[in-house]
C-alpha cells in the first residue's frame, strides 16, 4: 500500500466518523418528542428516549406501584409490557429496546364516548411521568 492509499483510507475513516456524530446527536434530540394519535377505540402515544429499556420499565413499575390510583391488571417482565387501570380507563404500556441505550415507550388508553380527551391526556401523561422518573425531558409534538 502506497503512502497515498494510506492517506486516502485515513481521510475516508475520519470523514465517516465526523459525519456520523451530528446525525446521531440530532436523532436523540428529535427522539424526545411524544407523538399521539387517535383510533376508533383508543388513544396512542409514543416516544423514543435515550435510556436503557430495563431502566425505563423499572421506572414504569415503580410509578404504578407507588401510587394507589393505579391498579396493575397484568404484566410481562420479559416483554416489558404492563396493563393497568386508572379509574375506569384501561391503559397498556410497552417498552421496546431499539438499541443498547435507546428505548421506545408506547401507551394505549381506551376512551369512552363521553370523555374522549381524557384518554389522550392519560396516554401522554403516562409517558411524561415515565420520562420524568428516568430523568429525560419529553415534550408533546404538536
Amino acid at each position: 500500500m502506497t503512502i497515498y492509499q494510506r492517506y486516502s483510507v485515513f481521510l475516508m475513516i475520519g470523514f465517516i466518523s465526523l459525519m456520523s456524530t451530528p446525525i446521531q446527536a440530532q436523532f436523540v434530540t428529535l427522539a424526545r418528542k411524544i407523538k399521539s394519535m387517535r383510533t376508533s377505540q383508543s388513544d396512542i402515544a409514543t416516544v423514543i428516549i435515550d435510556a436503557k429499556t430495563f431502566r425505563v420499565y423499572k421506572a414504569v413499575l415503580d410509578t404504578l406501584t407507588s401510587d394507589p390510583k393505579f391498579a396493575i391488571n397484568s404484566r410481562d417482565d420479559t416483554k416489558h409490557f404492563v396493563e393497568f387501570t386508572v379509574g375506569t380507563n384501561k391503559v397498556s404500556m410497552q417498552i421496546d429496546s431499539l438499541s443498547v441505550d435507546l428505548s421506545q415507550i408506547t401507551v394505549a388508553a381506551n376512551h369512552a364516548e363521553n370523555a374522549p380527551k381524557q384518554a389522550k391526556d392519560l396516554a401522554v401523561e403516562a409517558i411524561v411521568r415515565v420520562c420524568s422518573k428516568v430523568g429525560v425531558k419529553c415534550t408533546l409534538d404538536k
